[in-house]
């Protein structure tokens, strides 16, 4: 038992847990009984007018949090880890040291076997996001050893917690799936009954009035109950937001029917948010999509009931939550928006009490409280989320081809788009590139592209197949549209003919293809092909491709 605070793996984010403990092994129960007081005891005015991440006032606060963080030392590896991940989040390049110093800490970490068997949740699953988000290619290995530890300390109930704790702990369970999620985006393989495991878990031990409570004994029935413990909007959104992530693992979600219609031209039609995933029921034959909604429902409801920025206790572990419920709401729900009142009211409510020396205080220590309030400042899990399915927004159809949100930048001539970026459903693309007279093939060719494909894996295997049918016998137009579409899927099984159309004689095509596979790969550098590159580096560079290829796929079947 790891106990004291000077021991690096003892590092925790906690929402109950008095700051003299902070390696809880189960005897603080009853300090995490923490009143729900009323939305109107607490509630703030909203902010002044409405701010984003990039907004100059917001920038000016993360910028003294960032300095004060830079000149701090924090000797336990999760605190390491955590103000290398804060800092990333705030724009530092990845050879900042507090970036390198978190990468140094996951080493010590994983050491030592036992360290890591016994390390908290919190730790380990920061680690496997720090480590995601920088490349999960380089550190593969590492991640994997880590998804390895969370496997093995999952209760049979579905949840994490500390080591030799009866009860799950929404707390740590948080942290555990989040980084699943990262991990999954990343390109690995989590078996879906972990993830079932989780979400049956959450959805039994959410309370009847839709909040979360910190320790929860677990039945195993799906008959929900009211707990003893009291609620607090900390656990809430740490349970509700770990519902959502779960629901998007596992493909489920609400049906989005929001199209409608403007008195734009006659070509034009409004479309949904790209990012608006229709799923039904999802992949799970264990966990019914009526449950996951309700819970949604329930939490949301108890949300608007009990809204604030300024929770008792824990409050800059709650910001952090929040933002992250508010995001994978966002993704769910198909209303992504760059402002939003929990937002602003959240930055007024930080920028108020900011420390002179940029920092904030909190329950755990000033270190811990300053890099949570600036993750919720970027909007850590928003960024996340964008990495993934693209900072897509709300446009308009010319031919059932997107337009962007800013519609007075459109031209529109003669049926052909100009200077405009390609979005939409790859349902409408085919349309377009399957018939080589369309009269607006030429326009969009040379177009960004931000394309989504059907969910339904049948109807989004027949999209892919016949990409990969028009990369390898389409007109030059079809050709690199279909070699970007296939870049946005994101499915391994479209590396070959993307390493097929590295081999392309127009080079413009070679270029789309080795975007593509930096997009599908996230290694965003790429493998050194240049912007004029020579018949050796495109070899050079299918070499390398093919490479890493084989390493995540070790049985793949290449095409001549």
């Amino acid at each position: 038992m790891i106990s004291n605070l000077h021991q690096p793996d003892s590092w925790s984010v906690h929402p109950c847990r008095p700051s003299s403990r902070l390696s809880y092994r189960g005897r603080w129960l009853s300090a995490c009984s923490i009143v729900a007081i009323l939305a109107c005891c607490f509630a703030t005015p909203p902010a002044a007018h409405a701010v984003t991440p990039e907004s100059k006032e917001v920038v000016e606060v993360i910028d003294r949090a960032v300095g004060y963080l830079e000149q701090q030392t924090e000797a336990r590896y999760g605190g390491r880890i955590l103000m290398g991940l804060t800092l990333l989040k705030a724009g530092r390049e990845k050879t900042h040291p507090k970036v390198k110093d978190g990468l140094v800490a996951i080493d010590l970490l994983l050491s030592n076997a036992q360290i890591t068997s016994s390390s908290e949740i919190y730790t380990i699953g920061l680690a496997i996001i720090l480590m995601c988000e920088l490349d999960p290619e380089q550190y593969r290995d590492k991640i994997e050893t880590l998804l390895k530890a969370l496997y093995s300390r999952q209760m049979k109930e579905g949840a994490w917690t500390y080591l030799h704790n009866p009860a799950g702990d929404t707390s740590q369970t948080q942290y555990a799936i989040l980084s699943l999620w990262m991990a999954k985006n990343s390109g690995f393989e989590i078996p879906v009954e972990v993830i079932e495991r989780a979400c049956g878990w959450l959805i039994r031990t959410q309370d009847v009035r839709g909040s979360f409570v910190y320790h929860v004994s677990d039945d195993g029935t799906m008959q929900r109950r009211q707990h003893g413990a009291e609620t607090s909007p900390s656990l809430t959104a740490a349970g509700l937001g770990s519902l959502y992530i779960t629901a998007d693992m596992l493909k489920i979600t609400d049906p989005q029917n929001n199209k409608e219609e403007t008195g734009v031209s006659s070509k034009l039609k409004v479309i949904e948010p790209p990012n608006t995933r229709k799923r039904g029921d999802g992949i799970s034959k264990v966990i019914q999509a009526e449950w996951v909604r309700r819970g949604m429902a329930d939490g949301n409801r108890w949300f608007q009931q009990n809204y604030t920025v300024n929770s008792p206790r824990w409050n800059h572990y709650y910001l952090y939550g929040l933002e992250r419920y508010q995001s994978f709401r966002e993704l769910t729900e198909g209303t992504r928006s760059k402002t939003a009142r929990w937002y602003d009211d959240g930055f007024e409510h930080l920028r108020k009490t900011q420390q002179k020396d940029g920092s904030w205080h909190g329950e755990d220590n000033a270190i811990v409280a300053t890099c949570l309030s600036v993750l919720f400042l970027t909007r850590s899990a928003s960024k996340s989320i964008s990495k993934v399915v693209g900072d897509l927004g709300e446009g308009t159809l010319l031919g059932g081809m997107g337009l962007p949100p800013a519609t007075s930048d459109l031209r529109e001539k003669d049926g052909k788009l100009e200077t405009t970026p390609l979005t939409g459903s790859v349902d409408e693309l085919l349309r377009i590139i399957e018939d080589p007279e369309n009269p607006i093939l030429s326009s969009i060719s040379d177009l960004p592209t931000s394309l989504t494909l059907e969910s339904d894996i049948t109807k989004r295997s027949s999209q892919i197949t016949k990409l990969k049918e028009l990369v390898r016998a389409g007109s030059y137009q079809s050709r690199i549209i279909a070699v970007k579409a296939l870049g946005q899927a994101r499915d391994y099984s479209s590396v070959p003919v993307l390493l097929y159309a590295l081999t392309d004689p127009d080079i413009r095509i070679v270029k789309e293809a080795d975007q593509a596979l930096r997009i599908l790969s996230r290694k965003f550098q790429g493998v050194g092909l240049s912007e004029t590159p020579s018949r050796g580096e495109i070899d050079a560079a299918i070499a390398a491709w093919k490479a890493w290829y084989l390493s995540v796929r070790p049985d793949a079947e290449l095409l001549d």
